[in-house]
C-alpha cells in the first residue's frame, strides 16, 4: 500500500465520486496504483461502510472546515473535489467550499487537483443567464483554482446534464405523457451523463494524463441526444406514447417552487438556446472523449432507458 499514490476522492458515497473510485476498483492497472481516500462527513454511515469494505479508507470532512479537510487530504498524490449545490441552495457558500477544497489541497502539496466543474452561464451567454448558480459557483472555484495553483497539476471535469432528468419531467397532460420543455425545438442538441456509471471513466483518465492534463477543461457525456429521441426512447419503453411540447418559459417557470424558480428555468435556456457548454460544442465531442479510460463504453439514451424501465407515466 505504501508504494501507491493516493487518491482522495470528495463526494465518494455519491455518483460523483463513487464513480470515480468503482473504475478504479474495476481495472487492475489503476487498483495498481492507487490507494482509495474516500472523504465522509459520517464514516459511520452505511454508504461510508460499504466503501470500507472494498478497501477504501474512509475518512471525516467537512467542507466548511479546512482545517479538517487538510487533515483528510494529508499525503495525497490526487484529489477529485465535488461540491453539491443542491444540497444548500447557497452559491457563495459553494464557491467557498470549493475553494475550501483547492485550498487544502495546496496546503498540502498535492500534485493533482481535478475538480468537478461547470461553464461559467453567465459569461457563456453574455450577462443574458444570471441565475444559473449551480453552474457559475462551480466555474468561479475554477476560475480560482487555475489563478493560485502554482505549480500543482489541475483539471476540469463538467459533467453534463443527469441523465434520469428528462424522465423526471414527464407528466401526463390531459392523459398524455408530456415533456414540456422552454426548448426552442425538439431537435436542440442535449447532453446527458450517467454519472455514477460514465463520469470516472473521465476523470481517471485525466489523472493518468498527469502533466498533460494541467488546465484541461473536459466536457463529461455519455451520449448527445435531442428531446425528439428522447420521447421516442420513452415511448418505447412504456409502449405508449410520449410527446414533447415547447413551452414559453414563463409557463414553465409556473410550475417550478419559488426558490429555485430562476435557477431551473434558466438552466433550461442555457440547455435550449446555448446547448449546455456552448453553441456548437456537441460538434466537438471527439475532442473530450480522448480523455476517456482506453476501452470505455458510454452509454445511450436509448439504452439507458431500456434498461431503467418498463416506464409508467
Amino acid at each position: 500500500m505504501s508504494d501507491k499514490k493516493i487518491l482522495t476522492i470528495f463526494g465518494a458515497t455519491g455518483n460523483q465520486g463513487g464513480s470515480v473510485i468503482d473504475v478504479v476498483l474495476a481495472h487492475p492497472q489503476f487498483a495498481s496504483k492507487y490507494a482509495l481516500r474516500g472523504i465522509s462527513r459520517d464514516p459511520s454511515s452505511e454508504k461510508s461502510k460499504a466503501l470500507a469494505s472494498k478497501g477504501v479508507e474512509v475518512v471525516k470532512g467537512e467542507l466548511d472546515d479546512l482545517d479538517s479537510l487538510k487533515k483528510a487530504i494529508k499525503g495525497s498524490y490526487g484529489v477529485f473535489g465535488v461540491t453539491d449545490f443542491w444540497s444548500i441552495l447557497d452559491k457563495q457558500r459553494e464557491i467557498q467550499q470549493g475553494k475550501n477544497i483547492f485550498e487544502a489541497a495546496k496546503a498540502e502539496k498535492v500534485r493533482h487537483f481535478v475538480f468537478s466543474s461547470l461553464p461559467y452561464a453567465e459569461k457563456l451567454t453574455n450577462g443574458e443567464l444570471k441565475h444559473v448558480d449551480h453552474f457559475d459557483s462551480k466555474a468561479q472555484v475554477e476560475e480560482y483554482a487555475e489563478a493560485n495553483k502554482g505549480d500543482m497539476i489541475s483539471s476540469y471535469v463538467m459533467p453534463a446534464m443527469f441523465i434520469n432528468f428528462a424522465k423526471t419531467m414527464v407528466k401526463a397532460v390531459e392523459g398524455t405523457p408530456t415533456l414540456a420543455m422552454p426548448f426552442p425545438s425538439d431537435d436542440i442538441a442535449w447532453p446527458l451523463i450517467e454519472p455514477r456509471r460514465d463520469l470516472g471513466k473521465y476523470v481517471v483518465a485525466v489523472f493518468e494524463g498527469a502533466s498533460k492534463a494541467n488546465g484541461v477543461r473536459v466536457h463529461a457525456v455519455s451520449t448527445w441526444t435531442t428531446p425528439k429521441k428522447v420521447v421516442a426512447a420513452l415511448s418505447i419503453e412504456a409502449g405508449q406514447e410520449v410527446v414533447f411540447k415547447v413551452i414559453p418559459g414563463q409557463v414553465f417557470a409556473s410550475f417550478l417552487p419559488e426558490n429555485i424558480r430562476d435557477e431551473l428555468l434558466e438552466t433550461m435556456l442555457l440547455v435550449g438556446n446555448y446547448s449546455y457548454y456552448g453553441k456548437g460544442e456537441e460538434k466537438k465531442q471527439k475532442e473530450h472523449e480522448k480523455w476517456l479510460v482506453p476501452g470505455s463504453e458510454l452509454i445511450s439514451y436509448e439504452q439507458w432507458a431500456k434498461e431503467n424501465g418498463p416506464w409508467k407515466f
